[in-house]
């Protein structure tokens, strides 16, 4: 990245990135963000990802907000700045798994709870939805846990925690 701004080839990148995003549900802004993070060689001010992105500080600031929360990014700070800066979140991939694997949990439970009324027994649509979820959970797992492996081998990489899946999470209460 250059130091007055991002080349051609980035920004073809940045906003690619932000059209990818936008489809998965996230806005365009978002995505843009990730992929300028993604291309940054150091932590970002809110300040300069609205320069180097072209659009207003508080956009940024309200999408750097979800970011977090999905875990695809984090604070970062720069000794003696006392400006807010940003990174991409190695670890988020690993909690984009999670997020996956929570969300069939779900889904496949609300199916399960379904079968369990008396007039809904028996429905073939959804057995195979719970077959589904059980299905998906498990190839998940199976991959958030060779994620993590290939990760930790990486050098300068730790391995990001495993964050409990919701059914992990109701088995613990249980």
């Amino acid at each position: 990245m250059r130091r007055d701004g991002v080349s051609a080839e980035e920004e073809r990148f940045i906003e690619s990135m932000g059209l990818f995003f936008e489809r998965q549900g996230i806005p365009r802004i978002g995505g843009r963000i990730l992929g300028l993070l993604l291309l940054a060689e150091k932590p970002l001010a809110l300040g300069e990802l609205a320069e180097l992105l072209r659009v207003s500080p508080a956009s940024v600031s309200t999408n750097i907000r979800q970011l977090q929360a999905g875990g695809l990014v984090e604070p970062a700070s720069i000794p003696g700045d006392r400006r807010h800066y940003y990174v991409f979140n190695s670890a988020g991939w690993d909690h984009r798994l999670e997020v996956a694997i929570s969300a069939m949990d779900v889904l496949g439970q609300l199916c399960q709870d379904a079968l369990g009324q008396p007039g809904l027994k028996g429905r073939h649509k959804l057995r195979e939805a719970v077959e589904f979820c059980d299905f998906y959970r498990q190839e998940m797992s199976g991959a958030a846990e060779r994620w993590r492996a290939r990760f930790a081998r990486r050098p300068g990489t730790q391995t990001p925690s495993p964050t409990p899946s919701a059914r992990q999470r109701r088995n613990a209460t249980r």
